[in-house]
């Protein structure tokens, strides 16, 4: 299983968004998503769903 954090963190910056900056488009401290980026924190479930869909990250990918 791939860590979520380093697929977050990597999306983000591939997309060249700062923590800041995307931490505002979700309604969350630039704090806390270096907290979830470093493993200190866990988001919620919504949290979770909402980082995902704001870096395009498939949860469930289509097989080929």
């Amino acid at each position: 299983m791939k860590d979520y954090r380093k697929i977050m963190r990597a999306k983000r910056e591939a997309k060249g968004l700062s923590q800041h900056k995307l931490a505002q488009q979700l309604g969350i401290t630039q704090t806390f998503l270096s907290e979830i980026e470093r493993g200190r924190k866990n988001p919620s479930l919504e949290q979770f769903f909402r980082i995902c869909e704001a870096l395009d990250i498939q949860l469930f990918p289509e097989e080929e």
